[in-house]
């Protein structure tokens, strides 16, 4: 039963896959959008931070500290030690102090500082959900490009095998012909060349359309890629015809340049806000803990009213409250030129971030206008090869019958049949290189998760 089940999914993992099925599989387990995913997740989580810190942060603070001299647990001025009932003696003081308490800072004004790192952190967010979409896009072409290239290859790889079974039954022929006297040797060795350099052709062939399988099956995360199905290919005159560059802005590879273009413009803000002062908020509350230091005893012949009494022995421990709040101001007056050079490299970055941006459009106008090119010169293309293969055809007839009647030399009928098998090869191409430069303008147009 293991065995079976083993067996059934071998044959499974091989079976024939559609193009369609190769691109679904490989948008679910490709690796590099499983980062981009990831990307998306963290840029996210940045921004979130970024946002919270507009709230500020309240803190738990705990500290031991050990003294030389004696401390007392809370700062006292000189008029609260007097005007105790009992002076001095009631405060209790401790050279091991222990600290428990809660701290809130908040800035209330940074020049727009943290304002900016938001904007920045939501702009680098979106820009990775349009590098996500626009790598499932690259990828979808990546694999109708592969597998078109393969199917391409198993079609000439058919035919070249084809010829080669031809010219190895010519060559079969001749050595019987040469047998009989008719045919020379020099005939055998050039049916013999014909026949290697076929083989040597269909082994190039086999090298290759594994290569692509390795590449696709990469791109699929591992999975072993075996066996293609048919794709249908219509070449249609119309298609050049109603082909036009888009509003090159609605594209997300443009709106991820003005994305970067924001971004510096808001570093260039942020650079900005070192010219300002900082203003922050700060509230503390907390409770300082520690053992009396000495024995606290009133004098006898003082007036208080615990006069001669132990008021604290030492060792025992005792608290006291203390709180503040405050707010604080620090603006820079002279930083030697720190500052002024900052914010020189954020307006060179805008700059060049413009320039880029401007690039971007530029060479998304130029690839539109290649693509519609290339999809009418491989329709131009096709036309042709499938022209000349048809005349070929034709005449490797005539030549084989001129040739079994001696009116024509065996190197007249292998140049003959060459010809028709390029002829063909090319027709081959000009086919699939249509349907990839049709592929590759729907990426560049981004069309292609929804076709």
């Amino acid at each position: 039963m293991r065995h079976f089940i083993l067996l059934s999914f071998t044959l499974l993992s091989l079976h024939a896959m559609t193009l369609e099925e190769s691109i679904a599989y490989a948008l679910e387990h490709n690796n590099a959008l499983k980062q981009a995913d990831v990307s998306i997740e963290r840029t996210k989580t940045v921004r979130d931070s970024k946002k919270a810190r507009n709230f500020g942060r309240v803190d738990l603070l705990a500290s031991y500290d050990h003294y030389n001299n004696a401390r007392t647990l809370t700062p006292l001025t000189p008029m609260s030690i007097v005007g105790s009932p009992d002076g001095a003696y009631t405060i209790p003081t401790t050279k091991d102090m222990f600290n428990v308490g809660v701290v809130y800072n908040v800035t209330l004004f940074d020049g727009f500082a943290l304002q900016s790192d938001y904007k920045i952190s939501d702009l680098q967010y979106q820009n990775a959900m349009i590098k996500s979409h626009l790598g499932r896009e690259e990828l979808i072409y990546n694999v109708r490009n592969l597998y078109i290239s393969l199917l391409s290859l198993e079609e000439q790889l058919d035919a070249q095998q084809q010829y080669t079974e031809s010219q190895q039954k010519l060559l079969e022929r001749i050595k019987k012909e040469r047998s009989l006297g008719s045919r020379s040797k020099l005939d055998v060795l050039k049916a013999q060349n014909s026949v290697a350099a076929s083989q040597a052709q269909v082994a190039t062939m086999e090298a290759n359309i594994e290569i692509i399988k390795a590449t696709l099956s990469a791109l699929m995360g591992d999975r072993a890629f075996d066996k293609t199905s048919p794709v249908e290919i219509a070449i249609d005159a119309d298609d050049a015809s109603d082909l036009t560059a888009p509003e090159i802005t609605s594209l997300d590879r443009y709106k991820a340049s003005e994305i970067n273009v924001q971004a510096n413009a808001r570093k260039q803000d942020k650079s900005k806000s070192s010219y300002y002062p900082r203003v922050d908020f700060n509230a503390y509350y907390g409770q300082n803990f520690g053992p009396n230091d000495t024995t606290n005893t009133v004098p006898p012949v003082s007036t208080a009213p615990t006069a001669g009494q132990t008021v604290i022995s030492e060792g025992d421990w005792n608290n006291g409250e203390n709180w503040q709040v405050g707010i604080h101001l620090k603006w820079n007056l002279l930083d030697f030129g720190a500052t002024s050079s900052i914010n020189e490299e954020a307006k060179l970055s805008y700059l060049q971030a413009k320039l880029e941006s401007d690039n971007v459009q530029i060479e998304l106008r130029k690839s539109i206008i290649t693509a519609n090119n290339n999809i009418k010169l491989a329709m131009a293309q096709y036309n042709n090869a499938a022209s000349q293969c048809e005349l070929l055809s034709e005449t490797e007839k005539i030549e084989q019958i001129r040739y079994e009647n001696n009116a024509v030399t065996l190197t007249d009928l292998l140049d003959t049949s060459a010809k028709r098998g390029l002829a063909y090869a090319q027709m081959i191409n000009a086919k699939y290189n249509y349907q990839k430069a049709k592929y590759y303008l729907d990426y560049l147009l981004e069309k292609g998760e929804n076709r």
